[in-house]
């Protein structure tokens, strides 16, 4: 390995924040409380809901949450350089997005869909006719990007150690984990459908819901997101031509 590939090879692993195992440890335990905060604090205000539901959107709204953070750890960075020490903390919350996810996945894979993969897509068994009957496109397609973005999730945060930057390259692992930008948005895009549409009224449910208490909450981090990229990125793009004039 040339001294630059070590160079960049350190600066990567500086990023993921390689500490003692005792430290990683401690990092992994704060972060699994914070989610765990955040899903309590959802869970209380799911109260109205049937303890099923409560449950797996508990554990949504705390990955999202994760994912989040980690997304926006880097652009904050950008634009207030003293908050460059929470950017290694976006390793241990990818890595619990994953976990936590994962649980939630399940909880509605068993909970909701009954091991169904039809009605994971939205259908229904129709007893007249033995056929399935599309019943909730939205649904469908709401839980495929769900899907995807939890496979991403699994992907990167396989890929968030040491020997996987070593393996990878540091270029092809930077490159690997922008991906969590396609995750965040799929999530935002799956979330915001359940929050404002899926509980809403239609031809195959009639049964009122009262409102998601959380929905602008999920609204709030799908624009700070953009936001805080959208500066990021200007502000990048500005500090380079200004070296490039000088």
């Amino acid at each position: 390995m040339s001294p630059l590939e070590a160079a960049h090879l350190d600066g990567a692993i500086m990023l993921l924040g390689t500490r003692s195992w005792a430290s990683v440890a401690r990092r992994h335990l704060l972060t699994a409380c914070v989610a765990a905060i955040i899903g309590l604090g959802a869970w209380l205000l799911y109260s109205t809901w049937s303890p099923d539901m409560r449950l797996w959107k508990s554990f949504g709204v705390s990955a999202i949450g994760l994912l989040w953070f980690a997304i926006v750890a880097g652009p904050l960075a950008r634009i207030w350089p003293r908050l460059l020490p929470i950017v290694p903390w976006r390793r241990e919350a990818g890595i619990w997005f994953a976990a936590v996810s994962s649980v939630h996945g399940y909880l509605v894979w068993d909970g909701w869909a009954r091991w169904d993969v039809a009605g994971l897509l939205g259908y229904q068994l129709s007893p007249e006719t033995g056929l399935y009957l599309r019943a909730e496109p939205g649904f469908g397609l709401a839980n495929l990007l769900g899907l995807v973005a939890l496979a991403l999730g699994l992907a990167l945060a396989a890929t968030s150690f040491d020997r996987a930057v070593a393996f990878l390259g540091v270029s092809s692992w930077k490159w690997m984990h922008t991906l969590a930008y396609a995750a965040f948005y799929l999530v935002a895009l799956h979330v915001i459908y359940f929050a404002f549409i899926h509980y809403s009224p239609s031809p195959v449910r009639m049964t009122l819901y009262e409102p998601n208490p959380l929905r602008y909450y999920y609204i709030a981090l799908l624009v700070t997101a953009v936001g805080t990229q959208a500066v990021a990125f200007v502000m990048t793009v500005s500090r380079r031509r200004r070296v490039g004039a000088l």
